[in-house]
């Protein structure tokens, strides 16, 4: 069977002629097995949701599939399952939590990840991340905490917690210190 562009199909024919060229992949029905992994290596690659660079969203965002902010959120963004993408543009103003996320644009709060976050180079975080990788690009502006222990949530103490300021606990209470002269 033969399809041609802006033409009906012709009617089923016996004698085809199995020298013919498969033709390309035009979107409608089943595409041929090179079409089909080109197709899922480009839907990896891109995510499969977009809010634009015009956009801005308040509240509590949630999702199942990939996405790509280029606008303005606020509140909260939950996509446990998939991979949230900061982009350049995007300004984020909530706790997120994604799969995997990258980071090109602005954020101010809480990442966590299952996997693994990127913080690219042009990118400002302001907030704590937690994942079990984290990659800060040489150039990035980072200010928070980085927590890569995704075993367990209890802290281990290797020392014995204190109540006394930084640096007090460098001398015994009992030590003074004399003046040197």
């Amino acid at each position: 069977m033969r399809l041609t562009k802006n033409e009906p199909s012709p009617a089923f024919n016996n004698d085809l002629d199995n020298n013919d060229p498969v033709p390309a992949y035009n979107g409608i029905g089943s595409p041929d097995t090179g079409s089909r992994v080109t197709e899922l290596s480009r839907a990896k690659a891109a995510p499969t949701a977009v809010i634009g660079p015009k956009i801005m969203f308040k509240g509590e965002l949630t999702g199942e599939e990939d996405l790509l902010i280029q606008g303005k959120v606020e509140g909260s963004i939950d996509l446990k399952g998939n991979h949230l993408t900061i982009g350049s543009q995007g300004v984020i103003k909530a706790n997120v939590a994604a799969r995997t996320i990258t980071v090109e644009g602005s954020v101010e709060g809480d990442i966590v990840a299952a996997e693994h976050i990127a913080i690219k180079s042009a990118s400002r975080v302001k907030g704590n991340l937690k994942a079990e990788r984290v990659t800060l690009e040489d150039g990035a502006k980072f200010r928070g905490s980085i927590d890569m222990d995704m075993d367990g949530d209890s802290k281990v103490e290797t020392r014995p917690e204190s109540k006394s300021s930084y640096g007090s606990s460098i001398l015994p209470k009992d030590d003074k210190v004399d003046d040197i002269g």
